[in-house]
């Protein structure tokens, strides 16, 4: 791995100032968001949804301003919100204003060597260049609204800045870019993966299909278009997200390999494209050609050596190299690993996620909280990682051999693929025991038992009683016993992996010709769904 730099992790798309279900300030946001983000940038949002309600004559432009988010009215069944939604840019004074607060914010939550913040915006235009995020270097910036790409990065030319295009796989043209038209010295990379879903290709693997209005995803405008164009362009991940919860796991989250925790370094790293992006799971990727790292341009060389290392939160299920978009070797990791038996000590990653139970509008059940300790009997805890997808998480009082912590789970949720969850990377043998207690329950085992099977903890007797107060049948008058278990909150305690699971490394040497530009990149796939994209390495074309 890298000896030089560092790997921190942040969120680069975090839609504010449009929002109805935020319930806190954002300094009060970015302050939460310190506990388990490395750095910040925000996304100010410059438009407004307004209504046209039905019926009413198109003449009249100007509509009803609406102050709940985008995907809040879009998706309104609600008789008093029905209409024809368009956005359209703020007044002047309105966002003079709100960018005052979010300059505020930044400011009051930069902390060098602990929490990083960048000012920035998302900008639109007129709606045919794409939409990119605006991010400064620091504050005392303007926010520039033109209606074309050519203006904003005129205007982003007299400060130091960048604009971040996203969602780039939908119709070109349409709120996705017409690649041309870019500049890869002010849109150093792109994100490959969000809340929409993966615009690398029009494969559809993880396909744009979230927004109704603007999907379905296509060719044209994807990743894999701006690098086939020539663009040296980096591969991020963020969430696009809205509310309380900037870094939201599972929606996409950004690593930079820099030198310190400081807006320098960092933005010297953002340029050289020392970026890469990765769904949720905090997945260590270090790629090199020639030595040089992820995001170098190089010259032309007759052979190109390419090493990958990669540390994992779950078991690794393969590798994938590419050049040009085409896949050259795929390194597959499943199989070629046993669980650790013995005393020999090995590092594990363990996974206890929370939430399930009842669905919105079946019972109503507020906010559950999760009081968790995790101990193990002569092994110990060395480190983890947040997988919080809503706020009111904690970081973890870690020990030795202990840790106390709280996970929060709500019906908003409880319907996800994935719930609240917390990782821990342990250290013992196979016959050591772990022993996780939630809520009165608890449950000890091995850690080979838990290595070779996930459990799952489940409140019946809870259940039970909701049930009981919440119907006039009691826990035992339904027709099957089943219904308890369906309703009771429940947590997993995913298998147990040993570190040659998440763990591999490997290299290769590529010495087919060419005249045009070359350029390789990774992919990572993990057996839990999880995945990694690194930015590109380029070879300059053969000079003639």
């Amino acid at each position: 791995m890298n000896d030089t730099e560092t790997l921190y992790w942040g969120e680069t798309h975090h839609n504010t100032f449009q929002h109805a279900d935020s319930q806190r300030s954002l300094t009060d946001i970015l302050n939460s968001a310190s506990e388990y983000l490395d750095f910040y940038s925000g996304a100010y949002y410059t438009s407004e949804m307004t209504r046209l309600p039905l019926n009413r004559a198109p003449a009249d432009p100007a509509g009803q301003k609406l102050l709940g988010h985008p995907a809040e009215m879009l998706e309104s069944r609600s008789s008093e919100l029905q209409g024809v939604f368009f956005e359209k840019v703020k007044e002047r004074a309105q966002i003079e204003r709100e960018w005052a607060e979010v300059e505020s914010a930044t400011k009051e939550n930069h902390i060098p060597n602990k929490f990083v913040t960048f000012p920035g915006y998302e900008w639109q235009g007129d709606g045919r260049w794409g939409d990119h995020n605006v991010i400064f270097k620091s504050e005392g910036e303007n926010v520039y609204t033109p209606n074309t790409l050519p203006e904003l990065y005129a205007n982003l030319r007299k400060s130091d800045a960048l604009a971040i295009p996203h969602h780039t796989a939908y119709v070109p043209g349409k709120r996705a870019p017409i690649w041309r038209t870019c500049d890869s010295t002010i849109s150093p990379f792109a994100e490959i993966f969000s809340i929409h879903g993966c615009s690398e290709s029009d494969e559809e693997w993880i396909g744009l299909r979230q927004n109704s209005h603007m999907g379905p995803g296509v060719g044209g405008s994807t990743y894999e278009d701006a690098l086939r164009l020539g663009l040296h362009i980096g591969a991020i991940a963020s969430t696009d997200n809205w509310g309380d919860m900037p870094g939201s796991w599972g929606d996409g989250l950004m690593g930079c390999w820099a030198g310190d925790l400081t807006r320098d370094s960092l933005w010297s790293a953002f340029k050289s494209r020392r970026v890469y992006g990765v769904t949720g799971d905090r997945i260590r990727l270090w790629f090199t050609a020639n030595d040089a790292p992820m995001g170098s341009i190089l010259e032309n060389a007759i052979s190109r050596r390419l090493s990958i290392e990669v540390v994992g939160c779950d078991a690794i299920d393969r590798i994938e190299v590419l050049r040009n978009n085409q896949v050259i070797d795929t390194y597959n990791h499943q199989g070629t690993w046993a669980i650790p038996a013995g005393t020999g000590k090995s590092k594990y990653k363990l996974r206890i996620e929370a939430g399930w139970g009842p669905r919105s509008g079946e019972i109503p059940i507020a906010e559950k909280t999760w009081n968790c300790v995790l101990s193990l009997k002569n092994g110990k805890i060395t480190g983890w990682e947040p997988c919080w997808i809503a706020p009111g998480h904690t970081p973890p009082e870690v020990a030795v051999n202990s840790a106390k912590f709280r996970l929060i789970s709500n019906q908003a949720n409880v319907g996800k693929r994935w719930q609240g969850g917390m990782l821990f990377e342990i250290e013992g043998n196979a016959t050591d025991t772990i022993t996780l207690a939630v809520n009165g329950q608890s449950i000890t085992e091995s850690i080979e038992e838990f290595a070779n099977r996930s459990r799952v903890l489940s409140f019946e007797d809870e259940s039970g009683q909701i049930l009981s107060e919440a119907t006039s049948v009691g826990a035992s008058g339904f027709p099957r016993d089943d219904t308890v278990f369906l309703y009771a909150f429940k947590v997993k305690i995913h298998k147990c992996i040993p570190a040659a699971g998440y763990s591999a490394s490997f290299s290769l040497t590529d010495t087919e010709k060419f005249r045009k530009g070359i350029h390789y990149r990774v992919r990572v796939l993990q057996r839990n769904g999880q995945s990694a994209w690194s930015s590109p390495i380029w070879f300059n074309p053969v000079s003639t």
